[in-house]
């Protein structure tokens, strides 16, 4: 069975794709709330062109989100926090969240992946040679960014399986001179590891 990628277009797909990410960033519950809070917080400024969407035999399989510069899937403003969380804890929330939002980005010249997910049932590279469904959605990504002049594809991950999925796919330690924007990007990662797929050479 082959996986196609492709950027979304309107249509019952695109909502679903969009409706399951808009429960992401479930690391951040404590702040952000369970996964109806959270799709209740990013569902109604969620950006489409910053997905890619998987698909197997016309069923959604996965799908991958962009950053370029500070614009990335997500986009709530102060109104949206107020909203979901009231004036005091809504305040508190909107300015973490920017402050994580702000330091999750790529260095110039490159884009951020922000979120790849494959869903349970299209899990295992040995079903969907040669690279897997979220080796085909790292491709597709890195020839979006190829396609725009971009040099690299960066992203932040913890999982062992995402990182030896980025691994597969060309990915290294990201490297940076010493009291550089890199450098305080890498330094504020946690337990995280910055990892860049380069597009060229």
């Amino acid at each position: 069975m082959r996986v196609e990628v492709a950027p979304l277009t309107p249509g019952p797909l695109a909502e679903r794709v969009l409706d399951l990410a808009a429960t992401g960033r479930a690391g951040l519950s404590a702040l952000l709330g369970d996964a109806a809070q959270r799709q209740a917080l990013f569902r109604p400024r969620i950006r489409p062109e910053c997905f890619l969407a998987a698909t197997v035999e016309g069923e959604l399989a996965g799908y991958l989100s962009l950053k370029l510069g500070g614009r990335g899937p997500f986009a709530p403003g102060f109104a949206d926090f107020r909203r979901c969380y009231g004036w005091r804890r809504g305040l508190h929330a909107f300015l973490v969240f920017s402050a994580i939002e702000a330091r999750s980005r790529a260095l110039p010249g490159g884009a951020y992946v922000y979120g790849i997910d494959v869903l349970e049932p299209f899990r295992g590279r040995a079903r969907f040679p040669p690279h897997g469904v979220g080796g085909a959605l790292l491709l597709a990504a890195s020839a979006w960014a190829a396609a725009r002049g971009l040099d690299r594809l960066e992203a932040e991950v913890r999982a062992p399986a995402s990182a030896a999925l980025f691994r597969r796919m060309g990915a290294r330690p990201m490297t940076a001179r010493p009291f550089s924007l890199g450098r305080l990007l890498m330094a504020t990662a946690g337990d995280y590891e910055r990892l860049c797929i380069p597009l060229r050479g």
